[in-house]
Formats: structure tokens, sequence, C-alpha cells
């Protein structure tokens, strides 16, 4: 009999974005250009100072990653590669190699209000952070949906300009 799941009382009102970790974020947006046509890509260097109060399980931490984003219909494809440092990232790379990683929402209108629902029914932050003035936390949901990560994030809107684009 599988565990019970809490009703945390969270209305998810899209899947914004599907994420994937990379080894090789080039090797990566060759692949997913060349089977399913997607692309182009916006890339942006996670890392300080523009990546700031970063945590990982729970502790202050410094990583850095550079990430390939491409819009898919409404969805958001996200490809992580990891740069340095520990983090959910390299724990995906080394238990399950590259694939999905996580599903976010960024359409709540009240984002800290779901990071407290979350973390009151007992799935804490277990990475966060904050780029530019764009605040993110990734939930510890891993367990109880078949090994995905949830996300949300707060002010996306407020992204700068990629670092590239790829195709250039």
């Amino acid at each position: 009999m599988s565990p019970v799941v809490p009703d945390i009382g969270v209305d998810v009102p899209e899947i914004s974005q599907v994420a994937f970790v990379v080894e090789d974020i080039e090797d990566g947006m060759d692949r997913f250009g060349a089977l399913l046509g997607v692309g182009p890509w916006q890339l942006y260097r996670f890392e300080p100072p523009a990546l700031h109060d970063t945590t990982f399980r729970g502790e202050d931490h410094d990583y850095s990653m550079i990430l390939a984003l491409a819009t898919v219909g409404d969805t958001m494809i996200e490809l992580i590669e990891p740069l340095e440092g520990p983090s959910l990232y390299t724990e995906h790379l080394e238990e399950h190699g590259e694939g999905l990683h996580h599903v976010a929402c960024f359409a709540f209108e009240d984002p800290p209000a779901v990071v407290e629902a979350f973390e009151e029914n007992g799935m804490p932050v277990v990475q966060s952070g904050v780029f530019e003035e764009t605040p993110y936390w990734y939930f510890d949901t891993a367990d109880d949906l078949n090994g995905v990560i949830f996300e949300t994030a707060d002010n996306v809107d407020a992204l700068p300009d990629p670092d590239r684009t790829y195709p250039d």
C-alpha cells in the first residue's frame, strides 16, 4: 500500500516548464533540436554574483549552472548543465544520469504562500536561490512524484536578456 500523500491545498494552474539535466548543454540542445525540433534556445549562466542567496539541502551553499530555455507551445523546455558545486543537478546526474529532473509552475499568484504550503506539509525546499531579481524554490517531492522535483519561482518576468542564443 502506498503512503498517504497530503493534500496541501495547492492547485497548479499550469505546468510552465519541463526540465532535464544534461551532461553537456550544446549536445542536449542539438539532440532536442534534431529529434523534436525544439529551439531556438536562450542560454543563461547562473553563477555569482547574478546568482545569490543559494541554498542546498537546508544550508547556504554555492553552486552554478548553465541553462538553455526554449518554448514548445505554451511550455518552456529547460536543459540544465551543472557547472560548479554540489546541487540537485549533480545529484541527479550521479544517481540517474541525464533525464527528466523537474516540472515547474510560474503562474501562482502568491509563490511565497506556495512555498509555505509545501513546507508545512513535510515537503521542504531542497534547493533555492535568486537569479538577479527572480527567486526560485525546489521542493522535496521526488518520493511522491515518481522521482520528479517540483519548482516554483517569483518575478520570472524580471529575467534579463539571455547571455546568447543557440543556434546563433
